[in-house]
């Protein structure tokens, strides 16, 4: 790994005075890998800091040498079989940091000095991390509220990524499946990694969701981990994707499960039920061959999340 101090000409050369380029060569499988890491500056006792932070990890220096110094250290600690992190679990409440590996068609997490987790589904490796570090009293006793958030990979900085929505299945009996999906600006593009591979489609006027969607399910199916394409839902998606998606969609009707009234639209091919979280101001879509299974879908999902039978308010989409 070679690392190399440049000076940044961009408009944010005052905040960010510096850029590491840190290139690969025998470190990890990603051999031949170029990165351009921010280096940032701020005053501590009138005396300029750099602070570095990659996959979450934050190293510091009196001089930007130091603090890259740092950063290579830091970087060569967290490869784990040859690879870097592809994701972090974040503990908000206790500041914990949760590197996650990909290996073949198996994700593992790892906690420092303690066991690592793996499953071939990233859900399941999120539950076993997640309760150990409730009965370790780690991250709260159990049944407390501090929860591990998943955040992705910047390719180019090795900065962290909100997910701009999640593919899940939660079906009884079967095991879950939940894919966070970023996006990737440069390329105008949003991926997510599903069956061992990265998925990615390229924006296309709000049907880029549903073009993901198929992609994903598809893989499952083959890998037989999925059973029916719409039992994988599209969820947590942001008011201004949710737009463009309905942009491309016609209306259908509307049903109403437990007090719930939820608009349905249709795409050509199959029905599409919205559910509002008001709470987050984000969306949950159902999927269904028809406004009869989306009902099916709903009901199940809500029986499962404890909202059947009680009325809740009614909520009515953007």
């Amino acid at each position: 790994m070679k690392i190399t101090l440049t000076e940044n000409s961009g408009p944010n050369k005052k905040e960010i005075p510096f850029i590491a380029q840190v290139e690969i060569f025998t470190l990890t499988i990603d051999a031949g890998s170029t990165y351009f890491v921010p280096v940032h500056v701020s005053q501590k006792n009138g005396q300029p800091e750099y602070n570095i932070e990659v996959f979450g990890f934050r190293v510091r220096g009196d001089t930007p040498e130091q603090a890259t110094a740092r950063l290579k250290q830091l970087l060569a600690g967290l490869v784990n079989m040859m690879r870097l992190p592809s994701y972090v679990f974040v503990a908000r409440r206790s500041r914990g940091i949760y590197p996650v590996y990909t290996v073949g068609s198996e994700v593992f997490a790892t906690t420092p000095g303690g066991p690592a987790f793996r499953h071939i589904e990233l859900a399941k490796v999120r539950e076993y991390l997640s309760d150990y570090l409730h009965d370790m009293e780690i991250m709260g006793k159990p049944g407390l509220s501090d929860r591990l958030h998943v955040r992705g990979i910047y390719p180019k900085t090795l900065g962290l990524i909100r997910p701009v929505f999640y593919l899940k299945k939660r079906i009884e009996g079967q095991t879950e499946f939940w894919a966070p999906v970023f996006a990737d600006e440069a390329r105008g593009s949003i991926y997510t990694y599903a069956a061992n591979n990265k998925r990615e489609v390229f924006l296309a006027g709000g049907k880029e969701v549903l073009n993901l969607h198929t992609i994903v399910s598809e893989v499952l199916i083959t890998d037989e981990r999925l059973q029916n394409p719409y039992d994988l839902r599209p969820d947590r998606l942001f008011p201004d994707q949710w737009e463009q998606l309905k942009s491309t969609l016609s209306e259908e009707g509307s049903i109403t499960v437990a007090g719930v009234t939820l608009p349905v639209y249709r795409n050509g091919r199959y029905s599409i039920g919205l559910e509002t979280r008001s709470d987050e101001n984000r969306y949950g879509l159902f999927l269904g061959e028809d406004i009869a299974d989306v009902r099916r879908r709903v009901e199940a999902s809500f029986t499962r999340r404890g909202l059947s039978g009680r009325p809740q308010p009614m909520l009515v989409a953007a």
